[in-house]
This record gives structure tokens, C-alpha cells and sequence, in this order.
């Protein structure tokens, strides 16, 4: 009977250190295998850190809540940022749970922001690295059109960098764009002043797309492309309030087609819903009947006609803009193993961090194509779950989620390990 208990306390003890060991290293033993690449992108969706108002709600249990999920979190930076060497860091918005939040507050998340995103250590020393941190604004972080307050601006701009920015990235001998717009202004915002600001950098890039339309254009967006209804989880959802946008969990089909036919990225990077998405967008340059535009003799036949119009033209034209679309955008699909050759962007919905949705890390590489041959087709995307691996003009990109374990999971094996601190040795002792 002894030597029956002490079998099955030394394989519980297995199984109780493999869990661990894989827990503490799942990044690692993630990344054995994975290929190298020019450019690595590490991405983390909607983290949405909590604060004093869940210590008020549940005193007790809300910093117990904030304690654990700040490790959860900062384990999944640190161990993904250590095993895969990023070039960029990218929080794709939503970094807070609430804009309305008090200055000190705010400060007080931001610092332990620094430190969930492995940008300092306990001691606040700053910690170096060969990667660069960039940050999306989302909803949570300066609220809708409809809330957005020059305050939450300011004081996120503030410490967090421009709203709307861009940099170049050389990728063995060719050069990729990267863009992070300012999504939460794109469509109709209480204070004109950021939505033209937003537009402005829109539209700057266009000029740019057309000077240089062979540098590929990745495009990171906090809300994601319109889609319809079966594409993802989300839903095509729009509410206005005063006719400024009050909620949305896509940005609008007008917005969407601009995007699509005048920037014409290769790949979009959103956040926003949750549980991730992949979907291939297909776009004709002309349409198969032009679309009147009112009574100025101005119409809708061709990407340029649409990239020509001013901000004011496009909330006029709204109606006629998504005739257009319809007739020039393919409804967004998702793709599998079989693969899509129909595709001029590809858009990858990052998943949340948050342990609800298992603690996601996105991993995105680009590098040279190995097979690339100028008779070979052009573009090519398949999806394994939610990975993607793509082609395009002699680049392939890759995209890996890269999860850690639900948090109620996590929670239980902790608990596991404080208890069996105390059991196992009493049980060993009585039986040895």
C-alpha cells in the first residue's frame, strides 16, 4: 500500500513539474521551431488593465483580480519578447479598461503598463532591448467619435506617442511601409479638429501609395475593416449618438473602401474584437457602372475617382460610396488550408491578451520569398486555425498565435502548487 501512495505521489509530482515547467517556458518551446525572418513584429490585442474601480466594486477579490492578471500579463510579454527578439512591439489599443479614469489613476496604470510590457523592471530601472515599442489608440483608451475629449487626447499623446504615425523598414534590399492610424477618429467625431487631423495623415499616405506603389503597405487599425456579418465574431455594428459615432465594431463600408482601394495595404493588423479574425479582401479598381455623385456631374467609376474626394464629400456621398463598394469590394472571406489567390489585403484581427482568450501573443514576419519566381502567382494566403502564412510580390509574411492558457487554468495549477507544498511532504513523511 506504501509503495502504491509513493507511485503516485512521484507521478503527480511529474505531471505537477512538466505542467510548470511548460507554464513558465511555453514561449520558448514555442519558438524552437520557428522560422527566422527579416522583420518580427510581437503583437498584443486589448489588454484593457483594470484598477481602483474594480477595488471598489469587489474589495477583497479586486486585488487579488489585479495582482494576477498584472503576472498573467506581464509574463506573456516578457517570456514571448525574450524567446522571439522582436524588431517592434505593438499594443494594438485598448491598453486601459476605461478613458474615464482619474490623472493619478491613469498614471498609476501606466506605470504598471511599463512593467506588464517588460518596458521596466520591479525596481523602475529602465529595461534595454533591440526592439521598439509602438502603441494603438482604442476606445478605451480616448473613447469613440462621439466622447473624444482634447483631455484624453492630450494626455495619451502625451505618453504615449502620436495618434497617427508611420516609419519604413528595409527587409532584405526592399523597403515595407508601416502605418498606424487613428481609427477612432475616422468616422464621425464630436471634435472635427482630430478627425481632420486623422484624415490629413490618411490622405498624405495616399500621396505617398501613389509616388511609391511598389513599397508594401502594412496598416495597423484599432477597429477593424468593415465586414459582413459571418466573417468574424463581430458584427457589422454601428451606433451614432448625435450623429457622431457612439459604438462600432467595424469602422464604416464608406471608411473600409477608402482604406481598401487608395492605401491598398498588403496586410492589415487590427484589435478591437477579441477573439481574432482572419480575412481576405478583394478589390477591382473600377466598377461595373459608375455611380452618380449628386447633381455636380461628379461619379464613382474607379479607385482614383474615390481617392480624389474631399472629407466633406465622403460624409456627403456616404450612400454612393457603398454602392461603389459593393460593386468593386468582394465580401470579406475567411480562407483554410486550401488557400485564396483572390486577395489584395489580408487583414489578421490580433486576439486579446486578456486571460479570457488565453493570453494571446501575435507573432508577424516578413522576409524574402525562398519560392518566389516571377512566372509564380502573385498572391497566395492559407490559414491554419488562426495562423496565416501569405505571399505577395516576392514576400512572405507569416502569422502565429502564440497562447499562454485560459487564466482559470493557471489559477488552479497555482493553487495546486501552494497546496501541494504542505500535502506532499505530510503525505511523503507518513509513508516513508
Amino acid at each position: 500500500m506504501q509503495s502504491r501512495i509513493r507511485r503516485l505521489v512521484i507521478a503527480y509530482l511529474v505531471v505537477l513539474t512538466a505542467a510548470n515547467l511548460y507554464v513558465y517556458n511555453y514561449a520558448t518551446i514555442s519558438a524552437l521551431f520557428h522560422p527566422a525572418s527579416t522583420i518580427r513584429l510581437n503583437l498584443y490585442g486589448d489588454p484593457q488593465i483594470e484598477g481602483d474601480a474594480k477595488i471598489r466594486r469587489e474589495p477583497t477579490v479586486g486585488r487579488y483580480d489585479l495582482l494576477f492578471n498584472d503576472y498573467y500579463l506581464h509574463h506573456i510579454y516578457k517570456s514571448t519578447i525574450a524567446a522571439f527578439r522582436p524588431h517592434y512591439v505593438v499594443t494594438m489599443g485598448d491598453i486601459f479598461s476605461c478613458q474615464w479614469i482619474s490623472r493619478d489613476e491613469y498614471y498609476r496604470r501606466i506605470h504598471r503598463f511599463k512593467w506588464i510590457s517588460h518596458q521596466i523592471d520591479s525596481k523602475n530601472g529602465s529595461l534595454s532591448g533591440n526592439h521598439i515599442y509602438y502603441h494603438i489608440a482604442g476606445n478605451h483608451d480616448i473613447g469613440y467619435g462621439e466622447e473624444t475629449e482634447p483631455y484624453h487626447i492630450n494626455r495619451y499623446t502625451n505618453n504615449f506617442g502620436p495618434l497617427s504615425r508611420e516609419w519604413l523598414a528595409r527587409i532584405d534590399g526592399g523597403i515595407h511601409r508601416f502605418a498606424i492610424l487613428n481609427a477612432m477618429n475616422l468616422d464621425k467625431t464630436r471634435n472635427i479638429q482630430y478627425r481632420r487631423q486623422a484624415w490629413q495623415f490618411v490622405q498624405q499616405l495616399v500621396v505617398e501609395r501613389q509616388e511609391r506603389p511598389d513599397i508594401p503597405l502594412i496598416l495597423f487599425s484599432h477597429i477593424p475593416l468593415h465586414k459582413p456579418a459571418d466573417a468574424c465574431v463581430a458584427s457589422p455594428s454601428i451606433r451614432y449618438q448625435n450623429d457622431f459615432v457612439e459604438y462600432q465594431d467595424y469602422l464604416s463600408p464608406a471608411t473600409s473602401a477608402y482604406l481598401l482601394h487608395c492605401l491598398a495595404p498588403t496586410f492589415v493588423l487590427s484589435g478591437h474584437d477579441h477573439n481574432g479574425c482572419q480575412a481576405a479582401h478583394s478589390v477591382k479598381a473600377s466598377a461595373s457602372q459608375a455611380v452618380p455623385l449628386g447633381a455636380a456631374g461628379k461619379a464613382l467609376h474607379s479607385s482614383s475617382d474615390l481617392c480624389s474626394l474631399a472629407l466633406e464629400e465622403l460624409d456627403e456621398f456616404q450612400t454612393e460610396i457603398e454602392e461603389f463598394a459593393r460593386q468593386t469590394i468582394a465580401p470579406a472571406t475567411g480562407f483554410g488550408d486550401a488557400g485564396t489567390n483572390a486577395w489584395d489585403t489580408l487583414e489578421v484581427t490580433v486576439r486579446s491578451a486578456m486571460g479570457e482568450f488565453d493570453g494571446a501573443a501575435g507573432i508577424f514576419d516578413i522576409h524574402t520569398s525562398r519560392h518566389y519566381h516571377p512566372s509564380s502567382p502573385q498572391r497566395h494566403a492559407r490559414a491554419f486555425g488562426h495562423n496565416v502564412l501569405a505571399s505577395a510580390n516576392g514576400y512572405e509574411y507569416r502569422y502565429r498565435e502564440v497562447l499562454l492558457g485560459n487564466h482559470l487554468a493557471i489559477r488552479v495549477l497555482l493553487i495546486i502548487d501552494v497546496v501541494s507544498c504542505f500535502v506532499v511532504p505530510a503525505i511523503l513523511l507518513l509513508v516513508l
